[in-house]
């Protein structure tokens, strides 16, 4: 905004000094309109043609106030778009390396590669539970729908230098949203050849592909088109049970989520059934599933006893969840 000023500043100040002059040569030289503006305009950018002078005394006086007027104001203009143009570089510079300094200082964050429709979205779920996310984007463009603190990165995700610039050696999670599945594929590969351990999630727009990215080493993949789909479908047959599904999601009053909480050896659930534990009374929550190894257990029952390794899939508000999860 204080740039703006400063340019509107100028543009009257050359405005007014314009006219002033057209006016001065106008009264003292007996000049035309155009031959009055001419002269003033030559002598404000100290041109000096030759075709047009000031002839008479007054008229040369008028020039001698004039042009070292006329020339503060040009050098002003001149140095303020120059300052301008190396201004707009240097911060740019400047907040990229302030950026990759503060990825160099994560760990356990995420990664999105691919700024579209599906990677907004990403981006959106994850910004919910953490603000260690790393955008990686060939659109320089992506800047202006991501908010001041994010974690951008302007390059090609397919390539390692990007990759490693974005944390991926210490990253928990990468999301690979880019619009071509072969691209999809390629970023799988280049992150499990850098950090094996790392879970990938990748979209896939293909059916063809899917296995394709499975190979690669992908840990999940997704096909946007296959849920929306199955969405539009329950939509239609099931309207108020998906009602009640964003409801419960996405009441942002409530706050409802679903978090993975492992039970671990020292845990004091290990060994406990459901029933005894009474975890739906003492916090407000219910377990909705339990992966225990290879197996997932759907709707466990009550007498189920917890064991030490299990996830347990739980649901209910943010804030009893986290009570939750501190004392298992």
């Amino acid at each position: 905004m204080e740039l703006k000023k400063r340019f509107i500043h100028v543009f009257v100040l050359s405005t007014c000094i314009i006219l002033f002059g057209t006016a001065g040569y106008m009264i003292m030289e007996g000049l035309s309109f155009f031959d009055s503006l001419w002269l003033t305009v030559v002598s404000v950018l100290t041109v000096g043609y030759g075709d047009a002078v000031p002839l008479t005394f007054s008229g040369k006086i008028f020039t001698l106030i004039l042009i070292p007027i006329a020339i503060g104001i040009v050098t002003y203009a001149l140095g303020l778009i120059a300052a301008t143009i190396i201004e707009g570089s240097v911060s740019k510079e400047a907040r990229h390396r302030k950026i990759e300094k503060r990825i160099k200082k994560l760990e356990n964050h995420y990664i999105v590669c691919g700024f579209g429709r599906v990677g907004e979205q990403v981006y959106e779920q994850l910004l919910k539970q953490t603000e260690d996310i790393v955008v990686i984007d060939e659109r320089e463009e992506v800047l202006g729908r991501l908010s001041n603190k994010a974690l951008f990165l302007q390059g090609d995700a397919t390539d390692d230098e990007t990759l490693i610039k974005a944390g991926i050696r210490s990253a928990k999670g990468l999301v690979t949203t880019l619009p071509s599945d072969a691209d999809n594929v390629y970023v799988t590969l280049t992150v499990k050849g850098l950090q094996p351990a790392i879970q990938v999630v990748a979209r896939s727009d293909r059916d063809a592909s899917e296995e394709k990215l499975r190979r690669a080493g992908a840990d999940r993949v997704i096909n946007p088109s296959h849920i929306g789909g199955r969405r539009m479908a329950l939509s239609i047959m099931k309207p108020v049970s998906i009602d009640y599904v964003d409801t419960i999601l996405h009441a942002s009053e409530e706050d409802y989520n679903i978090e993975e909480i492992e039970v671990t050896p020292a845990s004091p659930w290990a060994g406990h059934s459901i029933r005894a534990l009474n975890i739906r009374a003492k916090f407000g929550i219910t377990i909705v599933g339990i992966k225990r190894g290879e197996r997932f257990l759907r709707n466990p029952e009550p007498e189920e006893i917890l064991q030490e390794g299990d996830v347990l899939i739980v649901f209910g508000e943010q804030c009893k969840l986290e009570a939750f999860e501190k004392q298992t």
